[in-house]
């Protein structure tokens, strides 16, 4: 048995909460968390866009998690707009900035991230 395949052997699935209103990039982070289970409550990550179609935006959206059973979830914001995602990080400052350019550019960056959710070891922007 190799390392990487008893290390796979512990790995368990996570739970999901993706939100995200465009199709294309809801295709992008389906495939990145696709090992993994998606649902609506109780989850492990939470994947945040900040401009979402409606009255609402991410901020709102964070807000809202911080007041909820999810408050400890790891989020990762994926938002292209700077100004929003200074929004979230002001509501949630241990937030992962990952913008979803950067998990499209490269192989690289799309397998760093799936890599840290895998070992659940926690993303740095110097190691991106």
């Amino acid at each position: 048995m190799t390392q990487e395949n008893y290390q796979n052997q512990f790995t368990v699935s996570l739970r999901v909460l993706i939100i995200e209103d465009t199709e294309e990039r809801q295709s992008i982070l389906t495939s990145l968390y696709r090992s993994h289970a998606w649902m609506l409550v109780n989850t492990d990550i939470i994947s945040l866009d900040y401009n979402l179609r409606g009255e609402l935006n991410g901020a709102d959206v964070a807000k809202e998690i911080k007041l909820s059973r999810n408050t400890n979830t790891k989020i990762i914001v994926h938002s292209l707009n700077p100004k929003g995602v200074k929004q979230i990080l002001k509501i949630i400052l241990d937030a992962i900035t990952y913008p979803i350019s950067r998990m499209v550019r490269s192989n690289k960056h799309f397998k760093y991230l799936r890599g840290c959710l895998k070992s659940a070891r926690e993303c740095h922007a110097e190691e991106r």
